[in-house]
C-alpha cells in the first residue's frame, strides 16, 4: 500500500490500517499476526515500512512524501481447499487516518488471491542391513555382492511436486576396528524401473498428486559389513565394519 501526502504544510496523521479478507462469497476470513492461533485461515505481518513507522493508529506522513506498507501473508495448511485449483479470497484493508483536524475513513477495494495446494510429501526408506563382501578376519577372499538402498516417496498432497530430487548422503564409517581402508562402489540408478543418472542426486521429475515413486541405488562396497542408519540428504548412513 501507497500512500501520499501532496499536501505542503499538513501531515497525515493517527493512521491505521487494518487488513480484511474475505471468500468468495464474501464471508470474512480469520486473520492474524500471532504465530500461536491455529484457528485463522492466514498469518500476516508487515514485512517493510518505509515513510512510516507504524499503522497502528500512530502513523504518520509528512508533507510532500509517501509512505509505502508491504505485508507478508502465509495462508494455513487447508487454505487451499480441497481441489487441486485452489481457493480464491478477496484481500483488502480500511484505511483510517486524520487530516487537517478532521478523522477519515477509506475502504479499500480488495484484489482477488487464489491459494493453491502445496504437495505433501512422505519418504520411507528401505536398505540392506548387512552387506556381503571380503570379511578380513578369514584368509579368503569373499566376493562382494551388490546391494540395494531403496526409497519410496509418496506425495499425498493435491499439487505435484515438480522437478523433485533427493540428494542422498555418503556412508560415513563409525565403526571400523581393523582400521582397513574400505571402498564403495555406485554401480547403478533406477527410478521406479528406468534407468537414472548413475549419482547419489536421484531426480524423480514430477509427482503428482496422490501418486508415488520408488528410487534405488545398487551399490557394493569391498570390506563386509552393516548399515546402522537410515540415509537422508542431511544425515548420512552409518556404515560399521567387521
Amino acid at each position: 500500500m501507497r500512500i501520499t501526502n501532496n499536501v505542503d504544510g499538513d501531515q497525515i496523521s493517527d493512521i491505521s490500517v487494518t487488513m480484511r479478507v474475505t471468500d468468495e462469497l464474501g464471508l470474512p476470513v480469520a486473520v492474524t499476526s500471532n504465530a500461536s492461533d491455529t484457528t485463522a485461515k492466514f498469518f500476516v505481518r508487515i514485512s517493510n515500512l518505509d515513510g512510516i513507522a507504524s499503522v497502528d493508529g500512530t502513523g504518520v506522513v509528512q508533507p510532500k512524501t509517501t509512505a509505502t506498507i508491504d505485508w507478508l501473508m502465509i495462508p494455513a495448511p487447508g487454505a487451499a481447499g480441497a481441489t487441486p485449483f485452489g481457493k480464491k479470497y478477496l484481500v483488502g484493508a480500511t484505511l483510517k487516518y486524520k487530516f487537517q483536524g478532521e478523522v477519515q475513513t477509506l475502504e479499500v477495494d480488495p484484489d482477488v488471491i487464489t491459494v493453491k495446494p502445496l504437495p505433501s510429501l512422505t519418504l520411507d526408506y528401505f536398505m540392506t542391513q548387512d552387506v556381503v563382501a571380503d570379511d578380513p578376519l578369514t584368509p579368503i577372499i569373499e566376493a562382494a555382492e551388490p546391494f540395494t538402498l531403496g526409497v519410496r516417496v509418496k506425495n499425498t498432497g493435491l499439487a505435484k511436486a515438480a522437478n523433485l530430487a533427493i540428494d542422498s548422503a555418503q556412508p560415513k564409517i563409525v565403526e571400523n576396528n581393523q582400521g582397513l581402508l574400505i571402498g564403495f562402489q555406485l554401480l547403478g540408478s533406477f527410478v521406479d524401473d528406468s534407468p537414472a543418472q548413475n549419482s547419489l542426486l536421484m531426480k524423480f521429475g514430477d509427482i503428482a498428486g496422490g501418486t508415488s515413486k520408488m528410487g534405488r541405488w545398487i551399490m557394493q562396497t569391498t570390506l563386509a559389513g552393516k548399515f546402522t542408519a537410515e540415509p537422508s540428504s542431511r544425515t548420512p548412513m552409518n556404515w560399521a565394519a567387521r
